[in-house]
């Protein structure tokens, strides 16, 4: 009997997940443009998942029917001869790598291959996925240019009063902080990677006090008169990228956040009260120590419409504001494109939704 009892347990746990398993593989809907495609409740799940990850609250009803404008804009740019190859595809890939390296430079960290794909397949599951959404994303857009570019483009620029209007209503977002046009000379510092390793802190401490020997030697020489600052830079500065530029780092501004992670409070805050012209004696930052000589230092202020948007800028904030306007009437343009396009491919596809939620 209690065979039989265990047998009759066993056979419903099987019944249990081949019911569970045959929900999931159910079709929440099909699309037929140039070809049948099932929509899976399993794919439905998974993509309900990901807008919640997001932070975008939808209903799983709205959720597959995004799915299904998908499949029919990738059905009708096959359709159409939109395609995107491996090749297209590889640098699409390669220029978001691009930019998250660049990002991470400004960071002072240098982004490597394997940690972009590591971070990708931390995020999104595998680097293929990834792919497959540039992929997805690429098509459709050239899809709509290819359709509706004319149409997305045609757009009036703004007017004067549009621009003047927009400041007004705007003005304190184009407010430019206090910043200063710096160079300097650097030699790196080190820390001990394990403490409890006395000869490893030793060498480090023996590392950091000959640099601290060689910084405050050039300082020595700038104040005396027997080398300028520039001579300085080639003789003693261990920056490599900024040496051919007479040490010049760019500028610091005082909301810099990331700069104050990289170098310190202590020591932009030190810059930033520096005159034009002015050269400082020896700084240290968390990187290092520093010699620096500002070229330029702007105070806060609200920017007018002729000032430029940055002091790196050429562009004014009223060409800003004009591009600006233009670029958002564009993107009105395109999401009522995407809109007509949708409806016409739907119009013309079998649909058939088949899922009527929890």
């Amino acid at each position: 009997m209690k065979k039989k009892i265990a047998a009759m347990l066993v056979l419903s746990i099987i019944l249990c997940f081949a019911v569970s398993a045959t929900s999931l593989s159910a079709p929440a809907a099909t699309v037929n443009l140039i070809r049948n495609k099932t929509i899976t409740v399993q794919e439905l799940n998974k993509e309900v998942e990901r807008y919640e990850q997001a932070g975008l609250q939808m209903s799983a009803l709205d959720v597959l029917q995004a799915l299904i404008n998908e499949e029919v804009f990738m059905q009708g740019a096959e359709r159409d001869g939109v395609t995107i190859s491996d090749r297209q595809l590889d640098m699409l890939y390669n220029q978001y790598y691009q930019a998250y390296a660049q990002q991470a430079a400004q960071q002072g960290y240098e982004l490597s291959q394997a940690e972009f794909e590591a971070s990708i397949i931390d995020q999104v599951g595998s680097v293929a996925s990834f792919k497959e959404t540039i992929r997805k994303q690429a098509i459709m857009n050239n899809y709509i240019d290819q359709e509706k570019g004319d149409e997305i483009r045609a757009v009036s620029y703004p007017s004067e009063s549009e621009i003047r209007s927009f400041y007004r209503q705007n003005q304190q977002q184009f407010f430019q902080p206090e910043c200063v046009k710096l160079s300097h000379i650097y030699i790196p510092t080190f820390v001990s990677t394990t403490p409890e390793n006395t000869e490893e802190v030793a060498e480090v401490e023996a590392m950091n006090a000959a640099a601290l020997a060689r910084i405050t030697e050039a300082d020595q020489k700038i104040k005396s008169g027997e080398l300028t600052f520039e001579k300085a830079v080639s003789q003693y500065s261990q920056d490599s990228g900024s040496n051919g530029r007479a040490g010049d780092i760019g500028w610091l501004t005082m909301n810099n956040a990331e700069a104050r992670i990289g170098w310190g409070d202590d020591f932009c805050d030190e810059v930033l009260s520096m005159d034009d012209g002015e050269v400082s004696g020896v700084l240290q930052s968390y990187m290092g120590y520093h010699i620096v000589k500002v070229s330029v230092h702007l105070d806060a202020k609200i920017l007018g419409l002729n000032d430029t948007v940055s002091p790196e800028d050429t562009m004014t904030v009223h060409d800003y504001i004009a591009e600006l306007l233009a670029n958002q009437a564009v993107q009105q343009n395109m999401s009522v494109a995407f809109q007509e396009m949708t409806a016409q491919l739907r119009s013309e596809a079998r649909i058939r939704i088949l899922y009527k939620g929890n």
